[in-house]
């Protein structure tokens, strides 16, 4: 196990002392939430007792095969606290995240949760974000008209492609459309433009969500507070 996977372990570890008896968890998604999961459903299995609302089909498979218990927000329409990854933590707990394709059910999620935590490990720290392409999610048909109106701003895009060939399908059936941002000099503001164009139906920044990133690098986990 290399230096990085080890940091995404430690710092899912130590994400776990806010998840208590009786609650409501968000499941994020990608490498870091993965790890989150299966150390959650280690605590299951040893008598905790929480129900989980997932934030993928990959999260909810996975917490179905360890046992951890499944609901949806007609049963829990909160969340006590979510626990998630992120491709890029820049000042003030601004994110960047969707890297796997979940931005619109994560946001969901970590949006229905009183507390929002992410977990990663110390290479995910960036001064400005925008070096990690920021995901956008838009409906099939309006992507080209997308497109050229995230051009108009200078920013290029391209359609995802899956691993297996062709464009990549979101779980809710939509197209992810990569953006080159460089240095994101106004996080809100980008928001705000990427919100107004019609057919988008969400976008990977996330802002004045998260309370709280536990961090872990060579010298153990950092905790940083919005």
């Amino acid at each position: 196990m290399d230096a990085v996977e080890a940091a995404k372990i430690t710092a899912a570890k130590q994400s776990l002392e806010f998840v208590k008896d009786g609650m409501t968890v968000g499941l994020g998604s990608g490498s870091t939430a993965t790890h989150f999961i299966k150390l959650l459903g280690e605590k299951v299995k040893a008598g905790l007792k929480i129900r989980s609302i997932s934030s993928s089909k990959a999260s909810e498979d996975l917490a179905r095969s360890l046992s951890i218990p499944i609901t949806d927000f007609r049963q829990a329409p909160e969340i006590d606290v979510a626990i998630d990854g992120a491709d890029e933590i820049g000042p003030h707990l601004a994110l960047v995240k969707g890297g796997g394709g979940a931005l619109l059910r994560e946001k969901i999620v970590a949006s229905a949760a009183k507390r929002f935590i992410v977990v990663a490990d110390s290479t995910k720290i960036v001064a400005r974000l925008g070096k990690f392409p920021l995901p956008v999610e838009v409906i099939p048909m309006a992507a080209p008209l997308v497109e050229k109106k995230i051009r108009e701003l200078g920013i290029s895009s391209k359609v995802r492609q899956a691993k297996t060939g062709g464009d990549y399908i979101t779980d809710e059936g939509n197209l992810i459309l990569d953006c080159a941002c460089g240095v994101i000099q106004d996080p809100d503001a980008l928001a705000a433009s990427l919100r107004a164009m019609v057919g988008v139906v969400e976008h990977g920044l996330f802002l004045n969500m998260a309370e709280m990133a536990l961090v872990a690098g060579e010298a153990g986990v950092k905790t940083i507070l919005r």
